[in-house]
């Protein structure tokens, strides 16, 4: 062999020898699928490599970005203190009638173009992606140095005292002209849910300092107890649409990240009767979703929630994906309500101002067929799928394959 190759084949082996074998701590993603699929990409199996070429390429750009922070914003939250998370409701319009415009009406469905304003709902998703790219380019590859730059990334946003965001989100999803705090924006960090696997594959590697694990954990601890005791928190836990599912997706995703098992198992137990049997009606329709001006949109959205929120439920041993209730009220008859609509077999007559997409019952039926083991939502998932076949990371994150 080629004295070169050989020295890339050593290196290859020192950089995964610290994660090879080692189970990953994730919450919502299954640890033996990935960690079959990383021993694949390790091997230089065909069917991942694009994939996982793709992955690094993103990650290559990661490490070159400008870190942004939550102080990154030229409008101040009614605290005064730039490190609270700040947003505007995007369905919220000033009154035509009034001069100032002030307060603010509701135009459904309808984006103000003014929420763009205050960077705090970028830069949060801007974080939460780039750490998770950083963190599955490191399980993938085993280079540290995307780990030590997700650990840099984790510090500004959540441990370093000038730039740290406060564990709450007190002033998301504001209206300008009336000035209370609303619960409705705790839906703005709603993929915290899968973020928590990201930290999870980080707390693998050599880079993450333990004391630094200990207060990011604790930064979870304290916007938990937030989540629950706020009236903010408490009046989302009791939004009977979307928003109070995935109150419960990040509720429950963060309690199991901080070891609250107790509380997770007690959100989903609940999720049966207040989440399902109540959201769902026996036909598969979601009442709650239909009176909206995007009513497709929110029906997929609503059940995606659902759907994350029963893969988060197995940790505690509750099978949400194949409850139902005496006259059929289930995750599975609310999918297979929609599959028509998407395959045009039936109209959709609920009001969808805008055109129907079909990513979210996409995701929602590949994972439906992992579980039930039906190939029908396989073949809706390769349908209606629209992200890239040979190099989306769904590839590697769920070890699909597509066309099979």
């Amino acid at each position: 062999m080629n004295p070169r190759k050989i020295c890339v084949l050593l290196l290859s082996c020192i950089l995964v020898s610290s994660l090879w074998g080692q189970k990953p701590k994730v919450y919502l993603l299954n640890a033996d699928t990935l960690m079959s699929v990383q021993q694949s990409v390790f091997k230089g199996e065909k069917r991942y490599l694009s994939a996982a070429k793709k992955l690094m390429r993103d990650a290559e750009k990661v490490l070159k970005m400008e870190i942004p922070a939550i102080t990154d914003k030229e409008l101040v939250p009614p605290s005064g203190d730039k490190r609270d998370y700040y947003s505007l409701s995007r369905y919220w319009w000033p009154d035509p009638k009034k001069e100032d415009g002030l307060p603010y009406i509701r135009r459904d469905g309808e984006t103000n173009p003014e929420t763009e304003s205050i960077p705090d709902n970028k830069n949060l998703n801007t974080f939460m992606k780039s750490v998770t790219t950083l963190a599955w380019a490191y399980f993938y590859s085993g280079d540290e140095k995307y780990a030590e730059s997700a650990v840099v990334w984790l510090r500004t946003w959540l441990i370093n005292p000038e730039t740290r965001m406060n564990p709450n989100l007190r002033f998301s999803q504001q209206v300008r002209g009336r000035d209370i705090e609303r619960g409705t924006g705790i839906l703005d960090a709603r993929e915290f849910s899968q973020f928590v696997d990201a930290i999870g594959i980080v707390q693998m590697s050599r880079s993450f300092p333990s004391e630094e694990n200990a207060k990011i954990t604790q930064w979870f601890k304290d916007y938990l107890q937030w989540l629950v005791e706020s009236p903010n928190g408490i009046s989302e836990s009791n939004a009977q649409n979307n928003h109070g599912t995935w109150y419960d997706v990040q509720t429950t995703a963060i309690a199991l990240f901080v070891g609250d098992k107790a509380r997770a198992l007690q959100i989903c137990e609940k999720a049966k009767t207040k989440r399902i049997a109540y959201q769902i009606t026996p036909e598969g329709k979601e009442p709650e979703e239909l009176v909206r001006t995007l009513s497709w949109h929110y029906s997929q959205f609503n059940l995606y929630a659902l759907t994350r929120l029963a893969d988060l439920a197995r940790n505690v041993n509750v099978d949400l994906w194949n409850f139902s209730t005496t006259d059929g009220r289930s995750i599975r008859t609310c999918l297979d309500y929609l599959i028509p609509f998407a395959d045009k077999e039936k109209k959709w007559e609920a009001t969808q101002i805008k055109e129907m997409t079909f990513e979210a019952l996409s995701m929602t039926a590949m994972r439906a067929a992992a579980v039930y083991g039906n190939e029908k939502y396989l073949n809706v998932f390769n349908k209606f799928y629209a992200g890239n076949r040979e190099t989306d990371r769904t590839i590697l994150q769920y070890g699909v394959v597509f066309g099979r």
